[in-house]
């Protein structure tokens, strides 16, 4: 009984030693004013895209520091590297970078920092939170729309390639060379020169252009890639956008779902794109319907000289397009109306499909009848004077932009 009193004191004491050691430890570990930290990203964020985040940690004390990190993106963020350990050298500063793709566009709001820092004789931790809350806004990936068309950035006054008759604004006179257009020949000029000379046109400049965004919820649909109709729609707007400033023409946008959501006026000039930016950010996609009727009033009440009217939707059911018709066939008798549909890959691949049950054949049919509805919708659009332009969503940039710039060419305004 002695011996095993004098063994449960030993384990007793050896136990109070390490406890001892555990409160020693924790006693001794950096505390919240041993570190600080900041931390900066370029504002605005850029939606589905890689963007930098930066933390900068300072050790304000003369002890090395073994920390474990973790920062506290927005949940609608793919972050990666934002948990990490870190070792912090005596009144040394590290940077440590990190990645995150917003999944989404509008507003958001990054957390607090958490830090974790282990004690000398590595037994205990003290933990604490570094207030680095901040608001952060994301934007359509701007620098991808830069990339989009080079065709945009073509500037009016360069001179034309060989052949091409540009727009209907006399630019003008140059030597004629072969391979121009003889319907081109300034006669009048040629005869005072002695040697045959062309003239130049160029698209007119000060045009209207009017971008109007359907955010109701024929574009709510989320595609295989994660983003929503309405994402593929604000990205085409601000790159037809971008390219009309470059073409000296300007640009509004009208919001709309079930009632106008947000008008910003037309206006030149590379400026003219922060507002619109701003605008297309928060844009949301609803789950009511649309009132055309609504958004196409706007523009009939604003705008008295003939502009380009874009106007991003879907074509749905004969019932909802109707209304689109109507309004559309309306405004045309002013404007030149161009209705741009992003396509459904899955739809299309529904549609072609082998059915090997019958529940796949319901779908093939389904779908059938869903695109047989829309080729009608669109049929009718045409019948109507209004131009249609149908593609699938990751090309309705390149397309729209396309179409405005063959518009333009042509002096259709």
């Amino acid at each position: 009984m002695a011996l095993g009193g004098a063994g449960l004191r030993a384990t007793l004491a050896w136990d109070a030693f390490i406890l001892l050691l555990f409160a020693l430890d924790a006693l001794l570990a950096p505390g919240r004013t041993s570190v600080s930290a900041s931390r900066t990203f370029r504002d605005p964020l850029s939606a589905f895209a890689p963007n930098r985040i930066t933390l900068r940690l300072s050790n304000g004390s003369r002890r090395t520091l073994r920390l474990r990190l973790a920062d506290a993106p927005p949940a609608s963020f793919a972050a990666t590297g934002h948990r990490r350990r870190a070792v912090l050298a005596p009144r040394a500063e590290l940077v440590i970078p990190y990645d995150v793709v917003p999944r989404e566009r509008g507003s958001a709001r990054f957390g607090d920092l958490y830090v974790r820092a282990t004690g000398p004789l590595a037994l205990a931790t003290r933990q604490w939170r570094v207030p680095l809350a901040q608001p952060a806004r994301v934007y359509p990936d701007l620098r991808s729309l830069s990339l989009l068309s080079p065709a945009a950035d073509v500037d009016p006054a360069r001179p034309h390639r060989l052949g091409l008759r540009e727009g209907r604004e006399f630019e003008s006179l140059r030597p004629y060379l072969a391979g121009d257009d003889v319907r081109a020949i300034d006669w009048k000029a040629t005869a005072r020169r002695g040697a045959p000379v062309v003239r130049q046109w160029q698209p007119e400049r000060n045009q209207t252009l009017w971008l109007l965004v359907d955010c109701g919820r024929l574009l709510s649909a989320r595609l295989p890639d994660g983003r929503t109709k309405l994402d593929r729609a604000v990205d085409a707007s601000l790159a037809v956008a971008r390219a009309a400033v470059a073409r000296g023409d300007r640009v509004g946008a009208v919001l709309f779902g079930a009632e106008v959501a947000r008008v910003v006026p037309p206006g030149a000039g590379r400026g003219q794109l922060g507002p619109l930016a701003d605008a297309l950010h928060a844009a949301r996609a609803t789950s009511d319907e649309s009132d055309y009727r609504a958004a196409f009033d706007v523009v009939d009440a604003r705008q008295r000289r003939r502009s380009l009217v874009l106007v991003f939707t879907d074509l749905a059911d004969p019932d909802t397009s109707a209304l689109l018709i109507a309004r559309a066939a309306h405004l045309r008798r002013r404007h030149l109306v161009l209705v741009a549909a992003a396509t459904d890959s899955a739809l299309d691949d529904a549609a072609r499909a082998v059915p090997r049950s019958a529940e796949e054949a319901f779908v093939r049919i389904a779908a059938e009848r869903i695109l047989a509805e829309r080729d009608v919708a669109a049929r009718r659009l045409a019948a109507a004077g209004v131009r249609v332009e149908r593609c699938s969503a990751a090309d309705l940039a390149a397309s729209t932009v396309g179409r405005y710039l063959e518009l333009k060419g042509r002096g259709e305004l």
